[in-house]
């Protein structure tokens, strides 16, 4: 009798600890190993012992996405995963919105605006931000100064102001968005500066042909073959240097400037990138934002778990403790978090460049869905290595990248349209 009662205790025992040691597996594209340590310490020391759920996140590489597709065409995916749009819609992810109705939207409502209008599809909403990408500009106040001048508030401007800068052995460039390291970025800042953009909102459709943005991409492929703005730089070490006194970079930028660069401070402010007059005469400093995103992958056993955990990290009190964590622990690192909130009560971002990003995002322009979108850049980047390498005519190479965007999107429609179908049929019910 006591040894079946022992055995009966030991047994109740072991399924009370199976039953608390829950486990929620997260998959994040994008994130270090070290993101992941300083999240899994925090979900330990909060998440955890609140809920009685341990999650183990997994870091996955910017080249290295596939294993999340791979995972959920053999039916094993992780809880959680970095998704949006292009899987939501071939029906391997929930739609959040609609199930969770409306804790999604007042979640939603604390994100950048800037960054969720990227996963609007067709009223679905198949992922949330996690976190939040933008150029950002950096100026040495100090060497504008001397030359008697201010920080530029137009791209006219930095064209007027370049030739004396010039003769001083000083320049204003981009870094990343020149020809030579993402050109891509450059040309859609100064296309959406315009009003223009790459597709239009049906995520079908190149928009490279409207007005808009052949005046945008014209102006900025005319930087490197009219006013001879450098091809390349070598970004945070001329401008150590101060010979360059703009630089356009991610806004990762400021903390490395703030960790690496300790020489210059006080010379140098951040500010939004130079703009371009709207009809109504106010500027529009806009580029791009983009992000990572959580989603719940439709095989996952516990949606209202996952949920849960979304809820938990992207609050705003998660948001701040996490970057701040991040900063604190990768010298030089600097994450952007969803929340808008939490950007304004870093520890360890200074107020004025929190600003500074802040106004950087709500300037600027989100890239609509589009299938395959990485495809579809390349005739993008097609038409400015025409345009910078060959001399050719900016306009015929923006309608050009236009009628061969639109012939890769109308096979898509042909590719896509069971699963636009079934998408239909669902927000019919």
């Amino acid at each position: 009798m006591k040894r079946n009662l022992c055995i009966s205790m030991l047994l109740i025992a072991a399924l009370s600890l199976t039953g608390f040691a829950e486990i929620l597996d997260v998959w994040i594209v994008g994130w270090t190993n070290e993101m992941a340590r300083i999240a899994e310490d925090l979900i330990a020391s909060d998440y955890t012992p609140r809920t009685g759920v341990e999650v183990d996140i997994t870091p996955i590489g910017w080249g290295d996405g596939d294993k999340i597709t791979l995972a959920i065409i053999s039916n094993d995916a992780p809880d959680i995963v970095t998704g949006g749009v292009e899987l939501g819609i071939r029906g391997a992810l929930i739609d959040l919105r609609k199930t969770f109705g409306d804790e999604f939207d007042e979640l939603e409502a604390t994100i950048f605006p800037a960054i969720t209008q990227q996963l609007h599809f067709e009223g679905t909403r198949f992922a949330i931000s996690q976190n939040i990408s933008v150029m950002n500009a950096a100026y040495r106040t100090d060497v504008l100064a001397e030359m008697g001048m201010e920080v530029p508030v137009t791209w006219d401007e930095v064209n007027q102001m370049r030739p004396k800068l010039n003769a001083n052995g000083r320049e204003l460039a981009f870094h990343y968005g020149s020809p030579d390291y993402d050109a891509l970025w450059g040309a859609y800042t100064l296309i959406t500066q315009h009003g223009g953009n790459f597709f239009q909102k049906d995520g079908f459709t190149s928009a490279m042909d409207q007005p808009e943005s052949i005046e945008g991409f014209t102006k900025y492929i005319e930087f490197f073959t009219k006013h001879n703005m450098p091809q390349s730089t070598t970004g945070l070490t001329q401008f150590r240097s101060g010979e360059l006194a703009m630089m356009i970079d991610g806004y990762w930028m400021y903390t490395n400037l703030l960790q690496s660069a300790p020489e210059i401070a006080g010379k140098w402010q951040a500010d939004l990138i130079p703009g371009t007059k709207r009809p109504d005469g106010t500027i529009n400093h806009g580029t791009f934002t983009g992000g990572t995103h959580f989603a719940i992958p439709t095989t996952t056993k516990d949606k209202e778990r996952a949920w849960d955990f979304i809820k938990w990290f992207l609050s705003t009190d998660t948001q701040r403790k996490f970057t701040d964590a991040v900063i604190t622990g990768i010298p030089g690192f600097l994450m952007v978090p969803s929340s808008m909130d939490a950007l304004y009560t870093l520890e360890g971002l200074p107020g004025n460049i929190a600003q500074v990003i802040h106004a950087q995002i709500e300037e600027s322009t989100a890239v609509p869905y589009a299938p395959t979108a990485g495809v579809l850049y390349r005739f993008v980047n097609f038409a400015i290595q025409s345009c910078i390498q060959l001399g050719s005519d900016p306009k015929a190479e923006a309608i050009n990248a236009a009628q061969e965007m639109n012939k890769e999107m109308d096979r898509r429609k042909i590719e896509y349209k069971r699963f636009l179908d079934q998408l239909a049929k669902g927000n019919a019910r």
